[in-house]
């Protein structure tokens, strides 16, 4: 992990920092929101679940070795260094973003209805060939799953290839101002999660806020053959070129 004061984080998450000062300067090595994985020198994010919350093991995470804790509660009862929080899962996504932002790195962000995981793969065995890559693993690809994956970045990776998943308006801004894409990739626009966007339209929408978070001089690869993707006609006031490739030949599943 790229050096990260815990300085840096306490203005990162805008929260407040207590305990002994000369910590301030201290780096963690890493971070974590299960207390099995608090490793010796980590930050730990205790987040409120429907059964557990984390609060209860900050005690737990500091014995084996963790540096400081975030915290929503009353800092006075804790006596260990900490940065309290109004929400912890919001400071995992603030911190993401600052790290992200230390590290000089090309991003691909992945997002749509289906196939994203398959992009990704692809896109990440291609990319691996020429550049150290690290790409999301499994579908951590939402508002904690994305951040723990910037996290494992470190300044000898040169290409991170992220898949985001969305279910709800609002929710790509948070993950593409985590991520922040240099090349942004959407594979299609179907039919899932209608019950909170509403119609294809909705969908569309709510994928097409990423482009409020791209980097300078971002590439955007959109699906020519999806009928609501070929209407977008551009991107941050730059036009769309769109190209529909056409094969004499399908892809067939076979067994090896």
């Amino acid at each position: 992990m790229k050096n990260m004061t815990l300085k840096n984080i306490t203005a990162a998450c805008h929260g407040t920092f207590h305990g002994d000062s000369s910590f301030l300067e201290k780096e963690i090595t890493g971070v974590a929101i299960d207390s099995r994985k608090a490793a010796p020198g980590f930050l730990f994010v205790p987040l409120k679940g429907a059964r557990v919350d984390g609060h209860t093991f900050i005690p737990q995470v500091m014995e084996q070795g963790a540096l400081a804790t975030l915290t929503e509660e009353d800092p006075s009862s804790l006596t260990c260094p900490c940065i309290h929080v109004e929400s912890c899962e919001k400071a995992l996504r603030d911190i993401a973003a600052f790290y992200r932002m230390q590290l000089d790195i090309k991003v691909v962000g992945i997002t749509g209805s289906v196939g994203k995981t398959s992009t990704k793969e692809t896109i990440a065995s291609v990319l691996s060939r020429k550049y150290n890559v690290l790409k999301t693993e499994g579908n951590f690809n939402n508002g904690i799953g994305l951040p723990l994956t910037i996290f494992n970045l470190t300044e000898e990776h040169e290409v991170a290839v992220l898949e985001m998943g969305i279910d709800h308006f609002g929710e790509m801004h948070e993950l593409a101002s985590i991520s922040q894409p240099d090349i942004c990739v959407i594979t299609n626009i179907g039919l899932a999660h209608m019950e909170n966007l509403g119609s294809r339209d909705g969908i569309l929408k709510a994928k097409t806020e990423v482009f409020d978070h791209l980097r300078p001089n971002a590439s955007v690869i959109l699906n020519g053959d999806d009928d609501k993707l070929s209407t977008v006609a551009e991107v941050q006031g730059k036009s769309l070129f769109s190209s529909v490739f056409q094969t004499s030949w399908m892809p067939m599943q076979t067994e090896s």
